[in-house]
């Protein structure tokens, strides 16, 4: 899933600064990590304050994880 992620940074991106956009991640509890880690570093990236994102994303119920 990262890798895809990152395979896709600059339309990510582009998608991570609309603030219509939620993510859903849905899978095994071990990936939610790496998920983290690669918007993590998408962010850094494409010049995106993603610690800021993510805590205005989970606030607003735009970033939801179901893993199990």
């Amino acid at each position: 899933m990262q890798d895809a992620l990152r395979e896709r940074a600059t339309d990510l991106a582009s998608l991570l600064r609309d603030a219509n956009t939620c993510v859903y991640v849905c899978g095994l509890k071990g990936m939610e990590q790496g998920v983290l880690e690669a918007l993590s570093d998408i962010g850094q990236l494409q010049g995106l304050d993603w610690p800021a994102l993510h805590d205005t994303m989970k606030r607003e119920g735009r970033l939801h994880f179901e893993t199990y």
